[in-house]
């Protein structure tokens, strides 16, 4: 599978509720089966710049392309992971992964898909068990199975990892990357945590606030696996807190707190939830 081309011209975003301009002018370009990672301190437009490149949001001003074909809507090839796994607890861990083919009325595809799915995200023994008795990192390995279950081209993760542990979110920040690069997909990661941009991301967007714009573009060409003790992983993570600190205007022993702050949610009027269930 190929990933998508995802191309962003004059994106602006004001909150209709209020006079606060969240985005200006941001131009990207993403190439398909590329990892980027937006970064920046909170309130500098990281998530709104997600959901309008996932279609759940409109920019004010400016316009999306995937693959040419402008985004004006939530699609399935587009899916969204957030910070909460948002499964349904009644079910089974089968059932909630199966949930997006059912919606698409894909359901003749699960006997096949499930299994698949299950092992790519090491879940095959927990299949039959009630996603109310996973640990949270089990509980984001279904939401991610969920997530790959309509081979989507696009995969947006907004800080889906920062509520686990160290050794969990490492994990999964690997496997993702993985299961990314194997596929094709196209991977867009918001994240406070320089070290996970590092981890998980080939390039990386430093957002400035007040209002949100893109301040630095910085690549990350490390090769196979990813180690934050090696030199080249550390030279790139100081040249990305270098940036993360010019724009946000902080001084070194402050910039080492972003990776705890937890950026207030998009508003909720400009967000579209689609009726599929494919969006976690």
């Amino acid at each position: 599978m190929k990933g998508a081309h995802i191309k962003a011209t004059g994106i602006s975003h004001t909150y209709r509720r209020g006079a606060t301009q969240a985005l200006a002018g941001i131009d990207l370009e993403i190439q398909p089966g590329e990892a980027v990672a937006l970064i920046g301190r909170s309130g500098c437009g990281k998530s709104t710049l997600l959901h309008i490149l996932s279609g759940l949001s409109q920019p004010s001003q400016g316009k999306v392309y995937v693959d040419g074909a402008l985004v004006d809507a939530p699609s399935p090839s587009r899916v969204m992971m957030f910070q909460t796994p948002s499964l349904y607890p009644w079910m089974s861990v089968e059932q909630n992964i199966a949930i997006g083919l059912k919606f698409n009325g894909r359901m003749r595809e699960a006997k096949a898909r499930i299994p698949e799915l299950l092992a790519l995200v090491e879940l095959e023994a927990y299949a039959k068990r009630n996603v109310q008795d996973l640990s949270g990192g089990q509980q984001q390995r279904v939401a991610l199975a969920r997530s790959l279950a309509l081979n989507p081209q696009v995969l947006l993760l907004d800080e889906p990892l920062s509520a686990l542990d160290a050794f969990t979110r490492h994990a999964l920040q690997r496997d993702i990357r993985r299961i990314a690069a194997d596929r094709g997909i196209t991977l867009v990661l918001v994240t406070h945590d320089i070290n996970e941009a590092v981890m998980m991301a080939d390039r990386a967007f430093v957002l400035k606030a007040n209002p949100g714009r893109i301040h630095k573009e910085l690549p990350i060409p490390i090769p196979g696996d990813r180690s934050p003790s090696t030199p080249a992983f550390a030279g790139i993570r100081n040249r990305l807190v270098a940036a993360y600190e010019e724009a946000a205007g902080l001084a070194m022993a402050d910039a080492d707190a972003f990776s705890s702050q937890n950026e207030p949610a998009a508003e909720t009027d400009d967000i579209r939830i689609p009726a599929d269930g494919t969006f976690n």
